[in-house]
C-alpha cells in the first residue's frame, strides 16, 4: 500500500479509538436507538475518504501525463518545407554575393592582364622571380637603423672633440648622416638598378653617361666620407701641436706635396672649433687618404659601409623589370582577397547545410513511427499498472478503515451497560467509486509501424539528398564565379 494511506494502526493511534470506545461505551454513547455513524465513526470514515481522494488525485495526474504520451506529437514544422526552406536560402545568398564575388574576379583578370602585357613587353617566359616591392615600413625602417647607426657613431666621434659635447656631435652627425645614406645612397642605387638591370635596354651614349654618373656619384661619397674624417682631425683636441709661429696666409689653396708634418703644421690656424673646417680643406687637399690616427680610419670605413649598404638598399628597391613586381604583388593580393571570399562563402553554404540535415534527422526522430509505437505500448502498460495499484490501494485502505471501526465498537461493546445500536449488527462498508480502467488506445501493430518507419526513412534521405544537392549547385556556381580566365 502507498505510504500516503494510512493503515489500521495508524487510524487507532491517530484517533485514539481504544480509549474513545471504552469512555463512550462507559456512558453508553451512541444511544442503542441511533441510526448510522457516531461522531468518532464519522471522523474515521472522513479520514478514509479524504486519504483516498488524494491517492486519486494523484493517479489522475498521472493518466493525463501517460495518455500524452500514448499519443505522441509531432514535430510541429513540414519536413518538406524546411528542405525548400533551406535550399531557398542558400540560392538567395549566392545571388546576394554574386556581385560582389564577380568584382574580386574582375581584379584578378585586371591585374593578370597587367602582367601579361609586362612579360610579352620584356620577353618573359615565366621562369623570371618577380621584384615584389618591400614594405615601405621595412624598407624606411632599415634605413632609419642605417642613420641612427652612423649618427650615433658620428656624434661620439665629434662630440669629445666639440664645446657643445654629445649634442653638438649629433647635430653634425645627422646632417652627414642624411646626405651619406639617403641623398648618394638613393643616387647610387638608383644608376645600378638602371644600368645593370635585366631590361637596361640604352644606346652606348645613354649608357657612358650612366657610368660617368656612377662613378661621380661613388667618388661623392668616398670624398665626403674622406673629408668628415679629415673634419674630426681638425677639431681642437685631435690636432698636432700647433708650432709657435706659422704663416697661415693662402691655406685654403691647394698646397705643393711637403712632408706630412709641415703639412699638419702649415694647415693649423689655431686652437678654435670654427677654423676647423678651413683646417680640414686643407689637410685635405694637402694630403688625400692620409690620416693622422686610426679612429680617423674607423671613421670613414664606417661611413663608407653605411653608404654601400644604403645603396645596396637603394638597388634592391627598384624592380628588375620595372612594374612587374608591383603588378604580381598586386595580382597576388586580388587572388588571395579572392580566395578569401570565396572560401567564406563556401563555409557558410557548407553551414547552412549541416543545419539543415541536423533539423532534418532531428525531425525523423521527433516522427519515429517505431518510436512512438514503443513510447504508447510503454504509457499504456505503465498506466494499467497504476490504475491496478489504485484498486489495490483503495481494497486495503477500505479494509484498514472497517477494522479500525470495527475496533472501536468492540471497545464500546465491552464497556457497556446498555445494547449495542442496531445499526452495529452490520458492518460498516464503503461505498467510493473509483476511476474507470484505461481504454486502449488505438495502437498499430509493431509490423506497422516498421514499415511506416521505413517510408519516413526513405522520404527522409530524399529530402536530405535534396539539400546535398541544393549545395552542391550553390558551391558550384561559386566556384564557377570565382574561376579565373587563363590568358
Amino acid at each position: 500500500m502507498t505510504n500516503q494511506l494510512p493503515d489500521v494502526a495508524a487510524l487507532v493511534k491517530e484517533f485514539d479509538l481504544r480509549k474513545k470506545g471504552r469512555d463512550n461505551g462507559s456512558i453508553d454513547k451512541p444511544p442503542a436507538t441511533q441510526s448510522g455513524l457516531d461522531p468518532v465513526e464519522n471522523d474515521v470514515e472522513d479520514r478514509c475518504h479524504r486519504s483516498l481522494k488524494k491517492r486519486t488525485e494523484s493517479y489522475r495526474r498521472e493518466r493525463d501525463a501517460l495518455q500524452s504520451r500514448m499519443k505522441p506529437e509531432g514535430p510541429e514544422e513540414d519536413a518538406d518545407t524546411m528542405a525548400e526552406e533551406s535550399c531557398k536560402a542558400m540560392e538567395n545568398m549566392i545571388l546576394t554575393a554574386k556581385a560582389n564575388l564577380e568584382e574580386y574576379r574582375g581584379n584578378v583578370e585586371k591585374y593578370q592582364s597587367t602582367l601579361q602585357i609586362i612579360r610579352e613587353k620584356y620577353d618573359l617566359d615565366g621562369s623570371e622571380m618577380p621584384k615584389v616591392p618591400e614594405s615601405s615600413f621595412k624598407f624606411f625602417g632599415i634605413l632609419s637603423f642605417l642613420i641612427l647607426i652612423e649618427t650615433m657613431i658620428n656624434g661620439i666621434f665629434f662630440g669629445a672633440n666639440l664645446r657643445g659635447g654629445l649634442l653638438g656631435g649629433m647635430t653634425y652627425a645627422v646632417m652627414i648622416s642624411l646626405v651619406n645614406v639617403v641623398a648618394l645612397g638613393w643616387v647610387t642605387g638608383r644608376l645600378v638598378a638602371w644600368l645593370f638591370g635585366p631590361t637596361s635596354q640604352m644606346s652606348d651614349p645613354q649608357r657612358l653617361s650612366g657610368i660617368l654618373g656612377l662613378l661621380v656619384a661613388i667618388a661623392v661619397g668616398v670624398l665626403l666620407n674622406l673629408g668628415v674624417a679629415h673634419y674630426r682631425e681638425a677639431l681642437p683636441v685631435d690636432y698636432p701641436p700647433a708650432p709657435e709661429s706659422v704663416d697661415n696666409s693662402s691655406t685654403l689653396a691647394a698646397p705643393t706635396p711637403t712632408s706630412e708634418a709641415s703639412v699638419v703644421s702649415r694647415c693649423w690656424q689655431g686652437n678654435d672649433e670654427i677654423v676647423a673646417g678651413r683646417e680640414a680643406i686643407c689637410l685635405f687637399w694637402s694630403q688625400w687618404f692620409v690620416l693622422n690616427d686610426f679612429q680617423s680610419y674607423v671613421l670613414m670605413l664606417i661611413g663608407l659601409a653605411m653608404f654601400g649598404g644604403a645603396a645596396w638598399k637603394w638597388r634592391g628597391r627598384q624592380d628588375l623589370y620595372p612594374g612587374f613586381g608591383q603588378a604580381t604583388q598586386k595580382f597576388q593580393h586580388a587572388k588571395q582577397a579572392l580566395g578569401v571570399y570565396e572560401g567564406d562563402l563556401l563555409e557558410e553554404l557548407e553551414h547552412r547545410r549541416k543545419e539543415a540535415v541536423q533539423r532534418q534527422e532531428k525531425h525523423a526522430r521527433l516522427a519515429d513511427p517505431v518510436a512512438h509505437y514503443y513510447q504508447a505500448r510503454r504509457a499504456y502498460d505503465e498506466l494499467c499498472k497504476n490504475h491496478e495499484d489504485l484498486r489495490e490501494d483503495a481494497a486495503h485502505l477500505k479494509e484498514s478503515c472497517r477494522k479500525a471501526i470495527a475496533c472501536y465498537r468492540s471497545e464500546n461493546r465491552d464497556a457497556r451497560r446498555e445494547p449495542e445500536p442496531v445499526s452495529w449488527r452490520t458492518e460498516w462498508a464503503a461505498n467510493w467509486e473509483l476511476p474507470d480502467p484505461p481504454v486502449k488506445p488505438d495502437i498499430a501493430s509493431r509490423s506497422d509501424a516498421q514499415r511506416r518507419a521505413a517510408e519516413a526513412k526513405s522520404a527522409k534521405d530524399a529530402r536530405i539528398k535534396k539539400v546535398n544537392d541544393c549545395y552542391e549547385k550553390s558551391a558550384a556556381e561559386v566556384r564557377k564565379i570565382a574561376r579565373i580566365q587563363v590568358v
